[in-house]
């Protein structure tokens, strides 16, 4: 009876002590840490402007931008552009696959998450816009509609 008194104790002592092993730390956050813009992807051109569909470099367009998202839920960032920096600051959200920047103005910006790029990578929103463009068949300015997507990669 006293060896089966004792082997109980000593298997309740170890599932207790397995029991009580240190958990592994939770992944971080994937959207934590600092950003950079790395390329501006410009899109939807027709012809004869199809060459300008195309992954650009930002300073192309005179255009810089970084930010750092805090494990707090807060962020910072500095825009660069025609010879102005405009800092900002605010908070952010995230689900699985976005990232939501909100400002101390107001403002919102929404970033689609695409970890399966090395380094990861945050695609803004597809924005529609138009430009006079010279036609280079005709050498006529045209208004010419076409898409900008901003492309942030983890520093």
């Amino acid at each position: 009876m006293k060896q089966f008194i004792l082997f109980f104790s000593l298997l309740t002592a170890s599932v207790v002590l397995n029991s009580c092993s240190k958990s592994s730390d939770p992944a971080p956050d994937p959207v934590v840490g600092s950003w950079k813009l790395d390329r501006i992807r410009t899109s939807g051109f027709v012809a004869p402007y199809t060459s300008y569909n195309a992954d650009n470099d930002p300073s192309l367009f005179d255009y810089q931008d970084s930010f750092i998202t805090k494990t707090d839920k807060t962020f910072t960032g500095t825009v660069r552009t025609s010879g102005r920096v405009i800092d900002y600051s605010g908070n952010w959200e995230s689900t699985t696959s976005s990232l939501t920047l909100k400002d101390t103005q107001g403002n919102s910006d929404v970033y689609t998450l695409d970890a399966t790029k090395t380094p990861n990578q945050l695609l803004g929103a597809v924005i529609a816009t138009s430009d006079s463009l010279t036609n280079p068949t005709t050498s006529k300015v045209e208004l010419v509609k076409y898409n900008i997507q901003l492309v942030y990669t983890k520093q």
